[in-house]
């Protein structure tokens, strides 16, 4: 009844006043294509998880923020940060109220999915240079063959800087390649699932062929001479012998800076959105605060999560809880932040688990549940709980906190929709929200759908 009333009242769309909503709508239009473009330079700048952390650091650094080795106390709006051994950071704006009392933290994770160069890489075969690989994270190996590749990490040397390295990225640059398998040769394709299309084991690139190397003229001592022409690049290049590549931490991802997507250039496709993406927005949040915050603001950017946030720098170890010590003992130098204190600080925080979920796709319809399916450009998504099958690996966040989140989005006007990961006992996926819960926080896990993940 009060729809028809209102579509009764309602004046026809000649008369109507149009102006108001078109200028609200190109302004933000405007907001979202600036943002796009700073977004699509962070993805091409930053493919590795040390990259990320260089280039925020920098960016901290300009901003004002001081590393936490630096930062003597800790006042209302001081602002401080964390690298974490050049594979994670935090950073952390201090709010009135003390740290003991909470803060509100958005975390991500900055590694994606790649191709790892093995300890001892290189091999030669069928006069070719060969470099021997491990895949990282849940890629599928199939699209990885015969796509062009970049060269990306560093290389480290005692008492030195580490290296950069990144080859195949600028248009000059020699690409790289893993070689698949002509259709001709193939014939056995169609009996294997998609999973053995490629074996891990073949997923091996190629770094050299010399035409030179192997002639009428070659010498009797010309084995392995394509690699002993690389390894002597290597050393000329990056001061390395071919032993000491062991120390070198070198990926193959794919070449190629983010580009617009679709004739109307209305989407942004790139290696890395999960979950750089998610990355870049927190941090330009956290640049954009300009008062002093009532809470804390807390921004991590952690490592290892598309493999179980294991490790060094993966949201289960422990430098997210050193460093709130640290920023603990700033505010109350003679406590020097106990154990208690830090208990208490993560207790009550809140926290929100960035990370991207998979938009509807309209050629794989039967892998989602159509009540529960977040569309693309249809606002950021909710998800209460993570995992898979029954939950399992999964975080889930309490409804107290999952209500305040959702009236704060329906408050200032933010699109939202929920999230899910696909029909259950056939998609499913982990986030950091699980380990951040396990300190205490409440957490409910947040982030854009997107396409083709």
């Amino acid at each position: 009844m009060a729809k028809a009333t209102h579509e009764k009242e309602k004046k026809t769309p000649e008369k109507e006043p149009v102006h108001a909503a078109w200028t609200t709508y190109t302004a933000q239009t405007a907001r979202v294509e600036h943002a796009a473009t700073g977004l699509k330079e962070f993805l091409s700048a930053c493919k590795t998880e040390r990259e990320a952390v260089r280039w925020m650091e920098e960016k901290l650094l300009a901003a004002g923020y001081k590393p936490i080795e630096k930062c003597d106390v800790l006042r209302p709006g001081d602002r401080t940060f964390l690298n974490w051994k050049g594979r994670a950071l935090a950073a952390f704006k201090a709010g009135k109220r003390p740290v003991v009392e909470g803060f509100h933290m958005i975390g991500s994770h900055a590694d994606s999915p790649r191709i790892d160069l093995k300890p001892k890489p290189l091999y030669e075969d069928s006069n070719l240079l060969m470099a021997d690989t491990q895949y990282y994270g849940g890629l599928k190996k199939y699209q990885w063959a015969n796509l062009p590749l970049a060269l990306r990490g560093e290389i480290h040397t005692p008492g030195k800087p580490p290296h950069a390295v990144a080859i195949g990225e600028n248009p000059d640059d020699p690409i790289l390649l893993i070689p698949d398998l002509a259709p001709h040769l193939d014939r056995a394709l169609a009996e294997r699932k998609a999973s053995e299309t490629i074996a891990g084991e073949n997923l091996d690139v190629i770094l050299g062929h010399h035409p030179g190397a192997r002639g009428a003229n070659a010498k009797a001592d010309s084995k392995d001479a394509v690699k002993k022409q690389i390894a002597a690049w290597i050393q000329k290049n990056w001061k390395i012998s071919e032993r000491e590549l062991a120390a070198a931490d070198l990926a193959l991802v794919p070449a190629g800076r983010a580009r617009d997507a679709g004739v109307d250039g209305s989407l942004v496709a790139s290696y890395g959105i999960d979950d750089r993406i998610c990355v870049w927005a927190s941090f330009q949040a956290l640049l954009d605060i300009d008062k002093t915050p009532e809470k804390g603001a807390f921004f991590l950017a952690t490592d290892r999560e598309e493999i179980g946030s294991c490790g060094l720098a993966g949201a289960q170890s422990s430098y997210m809880e050193l460093f709130v010590l640290e920023l603990l003992a700033r505010q109350d130098r003679q406590k020097r932040g106990g154990s208690l204190d830090l208990r208490r600080a993560f207790s009550a925080s809140s926290a929100l688990s960035a990370d991207v979920t998979e938009a509807a796709n309209p050629l794989y319809k039967d892998a989602f549940d159509p009540r529960q399916i977040p569309l693309a450009g249809n606002g950021i998504t909710i998800m209460k709980y993570s995992g898979s099958g029954g939950k399992y690996n999964g975080g889930e966040a309490r409804g107290e906190f999952l209500a305040r989140l959702i009236d704060l989005f329906t408050t200032r006007k933010v699109p939202w929709q929920v999230g899910s990961m696909g029909k259950v006992d056939k998609g499913g996926g982990g986030t950091i929200a699980m380990y951040l819960a396990q300190l205490g926080m409440d957490v409910a896990d947040c982030g854009p759908a997107v396409l083709s993940l």
